[in-house]
């Protein structure tokens, strides 16, 4: 089963990706992120929205590297504009910090949030309502399927 699940809004150039995991293996966490990243192909850059409040995710210094070394080595920053990511546990929160720091050097712009609506107020700073609209129902359709 996988700890992930993912839309892609090729018109809007959004990625929503929703993470559900009782019991975290960081290793295959990465290979599922690894495999969305080479199935989507991305040819621009996009906004990505990443829903990580059902993740058991325990902050830890290890994990850290790996998931540092994953998002230097595998170029995401060449595929992100702005990456907004929903957490709901100081765990959560720790972990996505030592990401950033490890990877401020890039510019990217990563930004933690505990509310889904300033989440979406920033990824879509510059766009139109309709779009807010749109990966707001995209991200409650892949919420809604991580409950079932």
């Amino acid at each position: 089963m996988s700890n992930i699940r993912y839309s892609y809004l090729k018109k809007e150039k959004q990625l929503v990706i929703a993470c559900n995991a009782k019991k975290v293996d960081p290793e295959i966490l990465v290979s599922e992120f690894k495999s969305m990243f080479e199935n989507l192909k991305l040819d621009s850059p996009v906004d990505i929205l990443i829903d990580i409040k059902d993740l058991n995710l325990i902050a830890s210094i290890e994990d850290n590297k790996l998931y540092t070394n994953f998002f230097l080595k595998e170029k995401i920053h060449v595929n992100a504009k702005k990456i907004a990511v929903l957490a709901d546990t100081p765990s959560q929160v720790v972990q996505t910090m030592l990401l950033f720091e490890g990877v401020k050097h890039l510019g990217i712009a990563i930004k933690v949030f505990n509310s889904e609506k300033t989440a979406l107020d920033w990824i879509n700073s510059k766009c139109q309502h309709k779009r807010k609209l749109q990966i707001h129902q995209v991200l409650s359709k892949l919420t809604h399927k991580k409950a079932s």
